[in-house]
């Protein structure tokens, strides 16, 4: 099972940090100082002392979200707003561009969806922004699953579909 802690927090890449740290505290027994965050060569970040706990953050304006799992996990969340078509046409797939564009409608939630789970894709492997958004596709990858929390695309990237995702609202702090 995959637990995804989401909370809408003003000011979400200054708390982000600290609301990571005190989940993982909580989830695990401890006392928060006593956690030790490392990163890999690419910014994935991980527990020095804890290898088979494995959790993934992402935020946007207004949100927060963190994974915690017992595998690799990626996770990433965007606000679903206007996009710069120019962003489509420079990270995207002529496979994904034509799927974001099939319709006049929806198109913002298409790109939303498609951009959540190209991170998440990245953060999962581990290789953060290092991989070209447009050297692969994310419209077959069966590890990848979506999910919509009011204005919020949130995408998770496990070893396989995920149907078993646990959304936890966790209040401001």
């Amino acid at each position: 099972m995959i637990k995804l802690y989401f909370t809408e927090i003003e000011n979400s890449k200054l708390h982000s940090d600290h609301f990571v740290k005190n989940l993982l505290a909580e989830f695990l027994c401890v006392d928060s100082d006593s956690l030790v965050i490392c990163k890999n060569g690419y910014g994935k970040p991980y527990l020095r002392d804890y290898p088979d706990i494995h959790y993934n953050v992402s935020h946007t304006k207004g949100a927060i979200v963190c994974a915690l799992a017992d595998e690799p996990v990626g996770v990433d969340i965007e606000r679903i707003k206007r996009f710069n078509k120019h962003l489509v046409e420079h990270f995207f797939t002529k496979d994904e561009q034509k799927y974001i564009y099939a319709g006049k409608t929806k198109q913002e939630e298409r790109f939303a969806e498609i951009w959540t789970k190209k991170e998440a894709y990245v953060k999962w492997i581990g290789k953060g922004m290092e991989l070209p958004f447009h050297t692969f596709s994310v419209l077959q990858k069966e590890e990848l699953s979506i999910l919509q929390q009011g204005i919020y695309y949130i995408a998770v990237c496990t070893n396989k579909c995920n149907n078993n995702i646990q959304v936890i609202e966790v209040g401001e702090e």
